[in-house]
């Protein structure tokens, strides 16, 4: 097992488990023989080959584990732990003085710090004996391993599990000192070391908190709790990233808080933003304050401005990188870089559902004709969720999508509303696949009137209308009546005709008159 191995590892450490203590404890009351005398830890079969039994279990889960493998054994079981034993070369189990420097034996927390080269002061180490991961509720099991002493590092663990193990030392064979037992020897020895475990989980603030348009902030609250590291142990770093969807612009976060109180850019952590991927570093101060808060709840609030629909479904997940290590003093040195794990502990996929507007506006006698310039502008329904949309009613303030309250139909008549908020998959109703909306219409094309009715319901849906199916809605519009015009029809050639014999009854008088006159002329 390599470094770069042990570095995927997120890990904290705790006690090596009971048997690490027990065996010390043990082989401390160990005496050096007389050479007349029969060794006190009776017949040890030289040639012999044995096992080293690991149970690997969380903290706290009630585990009670004896070196012969009875006792209690906790349900929080973790699979896909490593451990390797390393022989101590410099000890001979033949020989009484090397069992009384072994009961005098002190194991460092840090002697496992490089796992593929471990130290143990004063003494000698050999390669590994042999390793095996924790598989089927837990468990790993070193096999053929000949009589000695041995050094067991825990080398690599699943990114979610943190504080690794600390490093204890198994004999092959172990003394069992159990009631009836006393005297006997465990060539299979059991041990229970354990672990904290990390977990990290990501929600989706009330998207009523920010707009229902394209254009506006949606907010995910990203919170872990702090494992309970020992004294000795410290958080080499701790990192949450989240790997933000495309389509969100201006990516970044609003505030980080730690069991509630507020901490500062800059002091305890860094934002570090790359493209779409935003990490909230720790700082020393900051790790420092996460050791001295366990249990507490740690909070990042992330956030993006929505830009793009595609699909509708816009999915995010967050991750947590941490490990710790082990030192007699707080490092005194700024955390370093995190590596980038290939299984990072991930939180739950969560997603905003979005879907568009396209209306067709149209004139009322000719519904193949689309109307330029008609004006909308969008509202929230008064019951969003109904099961029908069609008798929604407006509610509050015009809604803006894509900097925009005012909505034109262009040359075809199209009024398109780029994206409405549908739902998400944290706030009721859950992953709900339409929405109500009320489309207001404010104005008319140019010689059209605003109909009777200038609202209508919208259902709007997750993803994109297709047109080529169906517009949201047609609306249409009524031409102006204008004032009336010179009349040139049938009534017109009546008012003629009449006016015409009018004139020729008059021009007839006026003849009559004239001849009456010359007659009496003539007369005289």
């Amino acid at each position: 097992m390599n470094a770069s191995t042990r570095s995927y590892g997120r890990r904290l450490s705790v006690t090596a488990g009971i048997v690490t203590l027990g065996l010390l404890g043990l082989v401390g009351g160990a005496t050096v023989a007389n050479a007349d005398d029969e060794p006190p830890y009776g017949n040890i079969d030289q040639q012999a080959k044995g096992s080293i039994i690991v149970h690997k279990h969380l903290n706290g889960d009630g585990t009670n584990g004896k070196p012969d493998g009875s006792g209690n054994e906790g349900a929080q079981t973790v699979d896909g732990v490593t451990f390797a034993a390393y022989p101590i070369t410099s000890l001979d189990l033949a020989k009484p003085a090397d069992w009384e420097t072994l009961s005098r034996l002190s194991v460092p927390d840090d002697a496992c710090a490089d796992p593929a080269n471990p130290t143990l002061a004063g003494q000698t180490l050999g390669g590994s004996a042999g390793e095996a991961t924790t598989a089927g509720g837990g468990i790993a099991t070193i096999a053929n391993l000949p009589v000695k002493a041995y050094l067991v590092c825990e080398t690599a663990a699943p990114a979610n599990i943190v504080q690794k193990a600390k490093p204890f030392v198994v004999t092959i064979p172990y003394p069992n000192t159990a009631p009836g037992e006393a005297g006997n020897w465990l060539y299979a020895v059991n041990v229970y070391p354990k672990n904290e475990e990390v977990s990290i989980d990501k929600s989706i603030d009330p998207q009523a908190q920010h707009g229902y348009g394209l254009g506006s902030v949606v907010t995910f609250p990203v919170t872990t709790t702090v494992p309970t590291l020992d004294a000795t142990s410290y958080f080499k770093y701790y990192q949450i990233k989240d790997v933000m969807d495309a389509r969100f612009t201006n990516v970044g976060v609003t505030e980080v808080t730690l069991g509630g109180n507020q901490l500062t850019s800059g002091v305890e952590y860094n934002v570090n933003v790359t493209g779409n991927t935003v990490a909230v570093n720790f700082t020393r101060a900051g790790l420092t304050a996460l050791k001295n808060a366990p249990g507490s709840v740690v909070k990042v609030t992330f956030q993006g401005t929505v830009s793009a629909i595609g699909d509708g479904n816009i999915r995010n997940k967050a991750q947590l990188i941490t490990d710790t290590e082990y030192a007699v003093t707080p490092p005194p040195d700024e955390p370093e870089t995190p590596p980038v794990p290939p299984n990072p502990p991930e939180t739950p996929e969560v997603v905003t559902h979005w879907g568009d507007v396209k209306v067709l506006k149209v004139d009322a006698n000719k519904t193949d004709k689309g109307l330029q310039g008609a004006t909308f502008e969008v509202y929230e329904a008064q019951d969003p969720y109904a099961a029908d949309c069609s008798s929604a009613q407006r509610t509050g303030a015009a809604i803006q999508v894509g900097g925009q309250t005012t909505f034109t139909s262009d040359s075809n008549g199209v009024v398109s509303i780029a994206g409405l908020f549908v739902s998400d998959s944290k706030n009721a109703p859950i992953d709900a696949t339409q929405r109500c909306y009320v489309l207001v219409e404010t104005g008319a094309p140019a010689g059209f009137v605003l109909p009777a009715n200038v609202e209508t319901p919208l259902t709007v849906k997750t993803g994109t209308t297709d047109i080529s199916v169906a517009y949201d809605a047609r609306i249409t519009n009524s031409k102006q009546r204008v004032p009336g015009l010179p009349l040139t029809g049938a009534a017109g050639q009546v008012l003629m005709v009449v006016c015409g014999s009018a004139l020729l009854l008059i021009a007839g008088g006026t003849a009559l008159a004239a001849r009456s006159r010359r007659r009496s002329v003539a007369v005289q």
